[in-house]
């Protein structure tokens, strides 16, 4: 039982020699717990996503597979799991209070994997990431390619195989067009920031000094942006502040901005950023977007 997270089944208790008035007096005595239609667990108290996984696949039967946010969380992909999704073949109808129960009739189960069965990441990144916003949608796929479940051409394959899903073309382009791109605000960077405002193509996730890796170079002018996304970070502020004066060491500019500049004031951050580069011979000009056509130089060198 303790590969199941210290639960059981009726069925897999009655095998260890206990009868179902046996577990339902063990259950009465607090020895055991109810977790699921039909599971219980002789380990009562505590709770993890793991635990709820187990009982969710005991109760609706071998055959189903965890999918959905769990799956993700579950393979080290970090999610918030609100419910916990279950798919069963196509030929088998359940139900189970508190589980939202699927029929696949796309091939999900053919590749899930594991003792306790999680479908494929890819096939989860799709089903959850065709009905997210875009940012929403980029970070999940930066965060699944980023610790190694699945991977850019993998999705893109996926897509091709699947008959419907919901707003193809976008997701398309994003997996075509996320190379080097390990987070939304990266994302947002490149196309609000560098593409709305006619900056040259930068390189991403570049290393310009050993053990040191860098968001974007502007590599025939030596301007590196660094992106974070994290609010006050300790120590690592220091590290990055010696990784910078190392790479002004060996030539570089380096600028840094937060989420708030990228998402709040790319305008501004473009103009600085065309400033930097035309120090170092880019000929521009930085392009006005539509959102800062109408303001002044001044306004936009704030």
């Amino acid at each position: 039982m303790s590969l199941q997270e210290h639960q059981a089944t009726i069925a897999q208790a009655q095998a260890l020699g206990l009868s179902e008035r046996a577990v339902r007096r063990l259950v009465e005595e607090g020895a055991w717990a109810r977790t699921a239609p039909g599971v219980y667990t002789s380990r009562p108290g505590g709770d993890s996503l793991s635990r709820r996984a187990w009982a969710g696949h005991l109760a609706v039967g071998p055959e189903s597979a965890i999918g959905g946010d769990a799956a993700l969380q579950l393979a080290d992909v970090p999610r918030q799991v609100d419910q916990l999704e279950l798919w069963v073949p196509p030929c088998v109808q359940r139900r189970a209070a508190g589980l939202v129960v699927h029929r696949d009739h796309l091939g999900r189960l053919s590749h899930a994997r594991g003792t306790l069965p999680l479908i494929r990441p890819a096939d989860a990144v799709v089903d959850i990431g065709q009905c997210l916003p875009t940012e929403d949608l980029v970070r999940l796929i930066a965060d699944a390619v980023r610790v190694g479940r699945t991977s850019l051409r993998q999705l893109a394959r996926v897509l091709d195989e699947r008959p419907r899903v919901h707003d193809r073309r976008r997701f398309l382009a994003l997996v075509s067009d996320m190379t080097g791109i390990e987070s939304g605000l990266e994302y947002a960077y490149r196309r609000d920031v560098e593409r709305a405002h006619g900056l040259p193509k930068a390189r991403r996730a570049v290393s310009v000094s050993a053990g040191t890796r860098s968001d974007v170079l502007y590599e025939d002018y030596g301007v590196l942006v660094e992106l974070d996304g994290r609010v006050g970070h300790g120590d690592g502020a220091f590290r990055d502040l010696r990784r910078d004066n190392r790479h002004a060491g060996s030539g570089f500019t380096t600028l840094r901005y937060c989420s708030v500049e990228v998402r709040g004031r790319a305008c501004q951050v473009a103009w600085q950023v065309g400033v930097a580069l035309g120090s170092r011979g880019w000929p521009g000009p930085v392009t006005r977007c539509p959102n800062c056509r109408n303001a002044s130089d001044s306004d936009l060198s704030d």
